[in-house]
């Protein structure tokens, strides 16, 4: 590795953006390009990558990921972006996947029991009310192949909440706008080209670049930085959002 990454073969405009960045390898690079030393738990890595076509440990083949142009499709390169926005602006009704469970009989088990139900009760099928009675060779049928399957599930994810560590769960801490001030930067388009340097291995083209100087613009009502100095947060993020949404982004 050490010679790979000390030739100048590797770092030549022959091989640079020629490879396309998988979903993993994508959130790590974003991370580490924002200047953060964890992955941050909102939103979730796994539940993000997943998104994106790759669980960790979960391949679709005994063979892994086909990799390559296979990561981009109109519909990926739009998630990509949303993970970019997710990881820019965090969703303040997260819920972590890892504390809540998603299947709706073990919610209707909890439910049940925690509204003084008996077992017998609380493990009927969760489309049966309260107030509804099964047919005994229905009941006789389900007794005998779902209760335990049901009560199981309920206690499973109980003993799971009580004693397995959460992941733990924090937002990006992010600053633009004082990285924007500590670099010095008096324009938009200064501003703009800082951050090109700073995420892009592969530049956009000229009328990329131009967009997201007017976008700053107009988002700032000035292309002054000292003028929106107190104000330019938000804006700058929506701009690296826009940045990172850009189809070079996907490349290094």
């Amino acid at each position: 590795l050490e010679t790979v990454f000390l030739s100048r073969d590797f770092y030549s405009q022959a091989s640079v953006g020629t490879h396309i960045k998988g979903p993993v390898e994508l959130a790590v690079s974003t991370y580490r390009k924002l200047g953060l030393n964890e992955a941050p738990g909102v939103p979730d890595f796994n539940r993000a990558t997943g998104a994106l076509g790759q669980t960790l440990f979960r391949p679709p083949t005994v063979a892994g990921w086909a990799g390559g142009r296979s990561w981009i499709t109109p519909g990926l390169l739009l998630e990509r972006g949303n993970f970019a926005r997710d990881l820019l602006f965090p969703d303040i009704n997260f819920i972590p996947p890892d504390r809540r469970n998603g299947s709706r009989e073990i919610q209707s088990v909890a439910r049940r029991i925690r509204d003084g139900l008996d077992i017998t009760t609380a493990t009927q099928p969760s489309n049966i009310g309260e107030d509804q009675i099964m047919a005994e060779s229905n009941m006789l049928a389900d007794r005998d192949e779902d209760f335990n399957t049901r009560y199981g599930s309920f206690r499973g994810w109980q003993m799971a909440i009580e004693k397995v560590k959460p992941i733990p769960r924090h937002t990006a801490r992010l600053d633009f706008s004082g990285d924007v001030l500590q670099q010095e930067l008096t324009s938009t388009t200064e501003v703009v080209d800082y951050f090109i340097e700073r995420f892009m291995r592969v530049a956009p083209g000229a009328d990329a670049r131009r967009m997201l100087v007017k976008f700053l613009n107009e988002e700032l009502g000035t292309s002054n930085i000292e003028e929106a100095q107190t104000y330019m947060e938000d804006a700058l993020r929506m701009m690296v959002h826009l940045l990172l949404s850009q189809p070079e982004y996907q490349l290094s």
